[in-house]
């Protein structure tokens, strides 16, 4: 694929994926507040407990996803059609089988869901409300397999799509819902039944537009591809491992340690945070697919300028948005919800620290993910698991830290691995880089975001507002016009921010040097 058709489809795709985001969560803030206002704290709790209880089970899958995904790349640069259908076909055949077991295993914990929470009266229907959730995850892997051809053909838009239509109707029929009847499981189960629609609509529209994979329907994989996908896969396990352990433990830690009703509360802190960390992350893989193809086909300097400009824009969007959220999400929850919802400071700025070193990752995970590092970080990844739950436990028990021990915890764990591993193997491995020049940028980028969050307070000092509502509106122009002016004001001359313009403009505001990347 030329440069240009990759930079027309990966702005496509990640407009689209945008798109997606705003809609997805506007409707789920809407979903929210009436899901508080309907229901209770412990429902909250209750939802995010789960959610990363079948997130850790969920270990099963191996990354064998990421691991055939990354296999597809060259037979579809090369419109190998009959190598894609067997590596799908493989896809579909171990996914099968990891769909029947996680469901097996899932519903065997079923007796001991009691032991993970704490602090909250007992819920008659507590095994039905698990059961839901874990159908809701599960079922997808049996479907979920054909998106990837969508991926690797760089067709992400198409997902995306489908997605906006099916979360849209679900978000509406959920709060129309517990308008009229409060009720949670009927909650669950228009969830569970449109994440299936999901599943089907990109089921079907695969089937349709890709006619070469019902020619090639028996293809199988050679046994060296299959023993490098395998071997690839035992590797991705340890990196699924550590992704589970470091996202989804924080959750159960609380709910067992400190307690349930407070899972509750952090929850809609997570809710801002998550959204977040998703349109960000949503944004980013959608240029995937083009990221693929030119690690697929160019020189490593091409991809060394490429991967530079796209960090710097990652790094625009992620410190702008970690920012704003330091800034706006205490004043906006008293605002929403009231002052009975607000957690302590500490708590906000370990929300905000681990958000931030979790979506500057973006950029590495993606090149990482395309160039197939799967062995190489293998140990990486255990080492970050380990530290995260040891760390976590002694902040949470003898310290006696709490929320924030845990927290805490993550940001320790990342600190010692992910913050300088993941950059040494594409640095000084892949580009033939200085690490040293990664160091400086990252200090670079963390340095302006938190001056850009210290100018926006001063602002704040300096002019008092008392109306809630209008202090927050101030606060929220603040961020807009102040951090994104300050960056601008900081990066004006890199060549970066010269890339960052071109494409948003489409023109030559800048005479420099223009590169050929996606």
């Amino acid at each position: 694929m030329s440069a240009t058709s990759r930079t027309k489809q990966s702005i496509k795709n990640s407009s689209v994926a945008l798109f997606e985001q705003i809609i997805y969560n506007l409707l789920s803030f809407i979903s929210r507040t009436v899901f508080i206002f309907t229901l209770n704290r412990t429902y909250l709790g209750i939802n995010g407990l789960f959610n990363d209880i079948l997130t850790l089970l969920s270990l099963g899958e191996l990354g064998i996803g990421t691991a055939i995904i990354y296999s597809m790349y060259k037979p579809a640069a090369k419109d190998d059609y009959e190598s894609l259908s067997a590596l799908l076909n493989l896809y579909k055949k171990i996914y099968t089988m990891i769909g029947t077991v996680l469901t097996v295993v899932g519903l065997c914990l079923t007796p001991f869901l009691d032991f993970f929470i704490s602090d909250m009266p007992t819920l008659e229907k507590l095994p039905l409300i698990y059961i839901l959730y874990l159908v809701n995850t599960t079922g997808s892997y049996f479907f979920i397999y054909k998106k990837s051809i969508l991926i690797v053909d760089q067709r992400s838009d198409i997902v995306s799509i489908i997605s906006i239509l099916t979360n849209t109707l679900k978000i509406i029929l959920q709060i129309l819902m517990l308008i009229a009847y409060q009720n949670f499981i009927q909650y669950l189960l228009i969830q569970l039944l449109f994440t299936l629609l999901n599943n089907i609509a990109i089921s079907l529209y695969v089937d349709h537009n890709y006619s070469y994979l019902k020619k090639f329907k028996k293809a199988k994989v050679d046994s060296k591809t299959r023993n490098q996908i395998y071997t690839n896969v035992k590797a991705m396990f340890l990196s699924k491992l550590s992704s589970a352990v470091v996202t989804s433990t924080d959750n159960i830690l609380i709910s067992k340690y400190v307690s349930t009703v407070a899972l509750g509360l952090y929850s809609n802190y997570t809710l801002f945070s998550n959204m977040l960390r998703t349109f960000i992350s949503k944004i980013f893989e959608a240029l995937t697919g083009s990221i693929g193809n030119l690690v697929a086909t160019e020189k490593a300097n091409k991809i060394y300028d490429l991967f530079r400009d796209i960090w710097f824009v990652n790094f625009w969007i992620v410190g702008f948005c970690s920012a704003s959220l330091f800034i706006l999400i205490n004043p906006f929850i008293e605002l929403w919800i009231g002052p009975s919802y607000l957690m302590d400071i500490d708590v906000v700025v370990m929300i905000v620290l681990n958000l931030y070193m979790r979506l500057i990752r973006n950029t590495f995970l993606i090149f990482a993910d395309t160039y197939g590092l799967f062995v190489e970080l293998r140990w990486k990844s255990i080492c970050e698991a380990v530290i995260n739950i040891i760390i976590s436990l002694f902040f949470v028990g003898p310290m006696q830290l709490g929320i924030t021990g845990i927290l805490l915890g993550t940001f320790v764990s990342n600190i010692a691995t992910n913050f300088w591993y993941e950059p040494y193997l594409l640095f000084v491995k892949r580009f033939r880089a200085k690490l040293l020049t990664y160091f400086f940028l990252y200090l670079k980028y963390l340095i302006v975001t938190i001056t850009s969050i210290v100018i926006v307070l001063l602002i704040e000092n300096i002019v008092e507002i008392v109306n809630p509502f209008f202090h927050f509106i101030f606060l929220l122009f603040s961020c807009i016009i102040v951090i994104n002016g300050f960056f601008a004001i900081v990066f004006f001359k890199t060549s970066e921010f010269k890339f960052l313009i071109k494409k948003l403009f489409r023109i030559k505001v800048f005479k420099y040097d223009s590169r050929k990347n996606i």
